[in-house]
């Protein structure tokens, strides 16, 4: 059934309560950067839905924890909610286990173009623009006690005709929208028109495809996917912002542009104030440190090509076989290279930071090392058997006292993401095959 094309934003996981993470320092120039920038891509969101003159935002969790950004996030959301209220744009928030309805300040008053979904329940609601019906929207937010399913929304042919009316119809002159009980006549009818699912989390995508719903705007995961497999579009639109180096590549929103015959087109904003890069080098026995050096040196000046407004993080992994191997991991050659680095592009405006310099474990350590029977290979065994078994916990605490079991160190220690694990792991059999071969010679 045709009907009236629209346009809107998919955006979740501001996690304005997240500065940036996860390097071993953070220079002085760099540090309102790490601080602010998930503001500054929360902003740059609402700015894109202004400037794309979008019918509503969607908003999938992951928002903000205000217990944990104080009075600023509240604040800061209600100011641009408000800016998207004078341009007659509907703000719909489904929240998650860290922003469910609840959760919203008392104090700090939501305008009235913003509707948040119900936690535990799925609430139906019928999207027109100056009483023109253009999507029905079914949306929950997260009950912490019982995680939301796919049979929680009710297939589109079985949802009752009679839901409650969003219009944002009303331009930036009249009164924000509001939401009323039944609908008028020219909505009365609701089949055949495009159906939008809102909520945080994650799913089978095949039981996903079994609701009758066109697009499924999910929230919950920080990088970017849309899983294949059927007629409705499935899509994490990702956070807004990156966090840490393993969040690397473009971060922002979706405008999801609908035609009048339900085709969908997506297309990615990005919105980050600073992107993480990572990056791989190759080197063999003919590499000099020069030559590295102007390796990875002309990758800086291909990236600040490709992205010349956006400030960088960027990761570095050296991989391959030569002379250049011990220097690195044994000597301070590593160091040299990110400090002449960051002296040459990570003072520009925008910077190119170089946050670290690895090599490669798989290419640094001898095969047959790990054959050997000795404390080094019986190490490196170890170690060997904690990469294979994922699943298998690395249990520091238990090294640490029961004070500093209570205390930051065990924050300090925890490992929160597989990237982590592997890098903890890659970087301890390097260590421990250092300190364990004493001053014999590669080989």
């Amino acid at each position: 059934m045709p009907t009236h094309p629209f346009r809107f934003i998919h955006a979740s996981d501001f996690h304005l309560e997240r500065p940036l993470m996860g390097v071993a320092e953070v220079p002085d120039h760099l540090r309102e950067l790490f601080l602010e920038a998930p503001y500054t891509a929360a902003r740059q969101v609402f700015d894109a839905a202004l400037a794309e003159e979008v019918d509503f935002v969607l908003l999938g969790g992951g928002i903000a924890v205000p217990s944990d950004t104080g009075p600023r996030g509240p604040l800061m959301l209600a100011q641009q909610f408000a800016r998207l209220a004078a341009a007659g744009i509907g703000v719909y928030w489904a929240g998650s286990p860290i922003d469910p309805p609840e959760a919203w300040p008392a104090v700090v008053k939501l305008p009235d173009n913003v509707h948040f979904f119900p936690c535990g329940q799925v609430e139906n609601l019928l999207v027109q623009r100056d009483g023109v019906p253009l999507a029905r929207l079914v949306g929950t937010s997260c009950d912490p006690q019982r995680p939301w399913r796919p049979e929680d929304f009710p297939p589109s042919a079985t949802v009752p005709q009679v839901a409650p009316v969003i219009d944002i119809g009303a331009g930036p002159t009249a009164e924000s929208p509001t939401a009323t009980a039944g609908l008028p006549n020219s909505a009365a009818n609701a089949s055949g028109l495009f159906t939008i699912a809102l909520a945080h989390g994650e799913a089978e995508p095949a039981a996903l495809q079994s609701r009758g719903v066109n697009y499924w705007a999910l929230g919950g995961r920080h990088d970017r996917s849309t899983p294949a497999g059927g007629p409705a579009v499935i899509h994490y639109c990702g956070s807004s912002q990156g966090r840490r180096p393993d969040e690397s590549g473009v971060h922002g929103c979706t405008l999801v542009q609908v035609d009048s015959q339900h085709q969908v087109r997506t297309s990615l904003i990005p919105t980050d104030a600073a992107r993480w890069i990572s990056q791989r080098a190759t080197i063999d026995e003919a590499t000099t440190r020069e030559l590295l050096e102007t390796q990875l040196r002309e990758r800086l000046n291909s990236l600040l090509e490709a992205m010349p407004a956006t400030p960088l993080l960027v990761s570095w992994t050296i991989s391959g076989r030569g002379p250049l191997l011990a220097p690195l991991r044994r000597g301070k050659l590593a160091n040299d290279l990110l400090q002449s680095l960051r002296a040459d592009y990570g003072h520009r405006s925008p910077p190119a930071w170089s946050v670290s310099l690895e090599l490669e474990l798989s290419d640094t350590l001898p095969p047959e090392w790990y054959g050997q029977e000795t404390i080094r290979g019986e190490f490196l065994r170890a170690i060997r058997q904690l990469q294979m078994n994922p699943g298998e916990p690395l249990d520091f605490d238990r090294y640490l006292s029961e004070p500093h079991r209570a205390g930051t160190l065990a924050a300090a220690v925890a490992v929160h993401s597989p990237h982590a694990r592997d890098a903890v792991l890659r970087e301890a059999a390097s260590l421990g095959a250092d300190l364990l071969s004493g001053e014999e010679p590669e080989t």
